[in-house]
This record gives structure tokens, sequence and C-alpha cells, in this order.
């Protein structure tokens, strides 16, 4: 760079040269293939109005996952904590309580009202947020991204969790109780109330290794120079499937969308019903996740969530692999290759551009997104 071949005498003004060297590191710093466009917040990561709520957080990643592990809990896990079920409407239902999803700002603000109005005390888990995996990758990805750390949502599924059938099955049949499922069932036939649920999760589970969506927070590592996967909620794989994990989510027990697309399309043993989703068969499910983490590491995240009627969610969510055309899934095969070699973010927005089938309007109106267009 020019600037290079300058030095402080050069420039009579000192401070022009002292400006002119930050705008140096910044756009070092900014560079596209480094991560650090990753520290920059997304529509869905940006605390707003309630950042002073985020100006304690602790330096670490790990120190973060604590914090966050006790604002939230997620809606399977209500019957476990036993929460009453007349007490869960009471509760903070963040979502899906509304059709949009909610950012990180609406999450603070429910908080701050709720005791202890903090993030800093401990909060008992009625007074936590209802949500899901998807609301808590986002909170942890903004709270990570306040501290200058690169972070970014990622769409995949949980993985091999199925090995102690026992324990799963007995998890889902405590969960579906709690939740009132079929309770006529449960009061006039105890014992045929149990078959049912044991069918529902041997089959729905047990059997074809079922793969569950799943959304994490993936930040940059400084000190060993790479990706890696955070979830703050180790207590679902610990009660549902009797797995021990850390905050660093093992790969073992994660899979990619990108990964899923790939045997999805090229082994010969590969199982739909692994990926199934109500309402929607694996292979269109596998399509929606990999779209979906497309997106979000073009920092718009969750395409189509902040309007489930609108056009964006019909192409992600609601199309079945069946109308895919030859050219899209020629393209969606490219993609997965791409995000199986770790692609700077010019080499996404690169795609992106020359993609003939999946561009989106949301993502171009976004300011936060790499591919906005002014």
């Amino acid at each position: 760079m020019k600037l290079l071949e300058y030095s402080k005498q050069d420039i009579k003004n000192p401070k022009i040269y002292y400006i002119l060297l930050l705008l140096f590191l910044w756009l070092c710093c900014s560079s596209h293939d480094g991560p650090y466009r990753y520290t920059s917040f997304s529509r869905l990561t940006h605390p707003e109005e309630y950042a002073y709520m985020l100006d304690d957080l602790p330096d670490d990643v790990i120190g973060i996952c604590e914090i966050a592990e006790q604002q939230t809990v997620h809606r399977n896990l209500l019957p476990y904590f036993c929460i009453p079920r007349e007490k869960w409407e009471e509760m903070n239902l963040i979502w899906p309580r509304g059709e949009s999803i909610p950012d990180i700002s609406i999450m603070l603000k429910a908080l701050q009202k709720t005791y202890p109005h903090t993030l800093y005390t401990y909060r008992a888990v009625e007074n936590r947020l209802i949500g899901a995996c998807m609301t808590e990758s986002i909170f942890l990805s903004g709270l990570i991204r306040y501290k200058n750390i690169p972070a970014r949502i990622r769409a995949g599924y949980f993985r091999d969790t199925m090995a102690n059938a026992n324990h799963v099955i007995s998890f889902w049949e405590e969960n579906l109780r709690g939740r009132g499922i079929r309770e006529d069932l449960l009061e006039e036939n105890p014992d045929e109330w149990k078959k049912l649920m044991n069918d529902i999760t041997r089959r729905e589970q047990i059997e074809v290794n079922k793969r569950i969506e799943h959304w994490v927070c993936e930040y940059w590592d400084y000190t060993e120079k790479k990706w890696r996967i955070l979830d703050a909620n180790t207590t679902f794989l610990k009660v549902s499937s009797d797995i021990d994990v850390g905050y660093h989510l093992p790969l073992k027990h994660f899979q990619f969308a990108y990964q899923a697309w790939k045997i999805m399309r090229k082994s010969d043993n590969f199982n739909p019903d692994q990926y199934a989703e109500y309402p929607h068969d694996g292979r269109t499910h596998i399509r929606s996740q990999l779209l979906l983490d497309f997106y979000c590491l073009l920092n718009h995240d969750m395409a189509g969530f902040d309007d489930q009627s609108g056009p964006i969610s019909d192409f992600v969510k609601r199309k079945s692999f069946e109308e895919v055309s030859s050219e899209e899934l020629n393209e969606l095969d490219a993609l997965a290759e791409l995000l199986s070699k770790e692609p700077s973010v010019e080499d996404l927005t690169n795609f992106y551009y020359s993609s003939k089938t999946l561009q989106i309007e949301s993502a171009e109106k976004d300011p936060h997104s790499f591919v906005y267009r002014k």
C-alpha cells in the first residue's frame, strides 16, 4: 500500500500521519482474508439502546457462555426443570410467539424488565426467556461480537446423539407428558399412551439415528487461529441424550448443513428420514438449512424468519426439493463445495453475485449484510 512508502517525517502534520496509520490498520483488519468482518453486528445481533447491559461482560468466550446460559431456557426443557404448564404463559416466551424472530435488543429488553433485571446475577429458570437454539445462537453471537470477537451464526444438525436409546425415549416421554400430549389417552390407558410415545420416539429418532436441526455460534479463536463452535446450552444434550459436552460443542455431535448436503448428493446409503423436520422431508430441509447457513455467513441472519409469510420465506423454507431446477441444484452443489473450504467473505460475496438462483432481495436491502446494495 502507498502509505507504507511514507514516514512520519514525510507528513508535516503528525495528526494526519496517525489518522492515516489508523486507517491502514483498519484496512488490514478488514481484509477479506481474515475473520474480522464478523465483529460487525448483524441485523439480529445488534444490542441497540440496550448495549449498556453488556458493558460488564467478561473478555473470554467461556465466561460469556456462562452468562448467556442462564438467560434463556429451551422450550423442550421446561418439563425437565419442573415448571408447571400453567406457568409457561406467564414466562417470557420470546419466540415463537409472533411471526418475526427476535433480535438481541428485544431479548435484552425483556431481560431488563424481569428480575434480576441484569445479566450478572443468577437468574432463576422461571425468569428466563423461553426460546430455542435459534434464539440462543443469536443471543450468544451478539454478546461475543460486543466484545469485538469475530462470531457468526451457523445452521446444521445435532448428530450421533441417539446411542442411549432408553434415555432418549425416557426424555421424550417426560417431555410429551409435561406438554400434555394426548392427555386423554394418558388418563384412560397409561400403558397404551406409553406404547404410543415409544412408537413415536423410536420411529422418528432412534431407528434412523435422527439428525436434529440445530443452530450454533461459531467464533474465531485467536490462539488456535481457527473457527470453533460454541453452544451455551449444555443442558439439552445431557438431559435428552445423556451426553456431556462443554461449551465447545464437539464436531462429533454437530454436522454443518453443507456436510449434510454433500452426503445427500453423493451417498448411496442416504436416508432422508434422518433429516426430516415436519412438515418438510429430509432433502427439502437440508436445502433450507444450507441456504440459511449461506445467508448467515453473508451477515444476513436467518433469512425469511422476519417475514414468515413473504416470498423470501417461501423460497428458503417452503420450496420443496422436487421444485428445485437443475440450475439451482448445480449452484447448491457448488455452494456446499465452497463452504467446505472455509471461504473468505470475498469468496462468499463473489459466489453470491455470480449466482443466478440464490440471490434474495432481503439480503441486498439489509445494511448489515455483506451484499447490501445502496
